[in-house]
């Protein structure tokens, strides 16, 4: 035990040891009721910086690979914090077993299996938290409420028949967001744009463009 905490400590693994304890404090605090287990929540389009225009195909196709790629490692779709608490382990225990097995002590060694540790943090944090999609779907339940088919929304990340955007719904005055993609008569969708959900397929609805 002494050993492991010395490792811990050591500064090759002092980053993720303190981003543990910020997650272990956060769940004390859910636990006593102070926080929700939603309360930093995120969208999975990140919003960077929503004034920003695109134009260009690149642009979209860009935008659609890192929309398709946070929904597949399952933002989103589970609480971030549920996620980030993962990532945090198994990026901590990948760390500590990585110096001791195969590390020489030095900071860069630390920088080397830094990349390659998050990648394999992901992939672990993403294969054990799909069976827990259905669950933390049943109890979203502000989503289950509406029925956003034949409801108008407005497009804030362009949306193609083939790359995922998003969009907004006002519901009883508030503005939900939900994951878009056109219907196959419309290539694109921008973002400012007036649309009618009119249908879902599995993790996102099809909208159509407002005549």
């Amino acid at each position: 035990m002494q050993e492991l905490l010395q490792a811990a400590l050591s500064a090759n693994n002092i980053v993720y040891t303190t981003l543990l304890i910020v997650v272990l404090l956060y769940w004390c605090t859910v636990i006593i009721g102070a926080l929700d287990v939603n309360s930093f929540d995120i969208d999975v389009d990140v919003d960077a910086d929503v004034d920003m225009d695109v134009d260009t195909d690149g642009d979209i196709h860009t935008t659609g690979w890192l929309m398709d790629t946070l929904s597949f490692l399952n933002f989103g779709k589970i609480p971030f914090m549920v996620l980030f608490t993962f990532i945090v382990l198994f990026a901590w225990s990948g760390s500590i077993l990585a110096n001791y097995y195969l590390g020489n002590g030095t900071l860069f060694f630390a920088f080397a299996i830094l990349i390659p540790n998050l990648f394999m943090s992901l992939i672990l944090t993403k294969i054990i938290t799909t069976p827990l999609i259905p669950v933390f779907k049943d109890v979203n339940t502000d989503e289950e409420k509406v029925e956003y088919i034949g409801m108008p929304c407005e497009v804030i990340y362009d949306a193609t028949f083939e790359k995922m955007g998003q969009a907004e719904v006002l519901f009883k005055s508030s503005n939900l967001r939900i994951n878009v993609k056109t219907d196959k008569n419309d290539k694109i969708i921008k973002r400012g744009q007036k649309a009618l959900i009119i249908d879902r397929v599995d993790d996102h609805f099809i909208i159509q463009k407002s005549k």
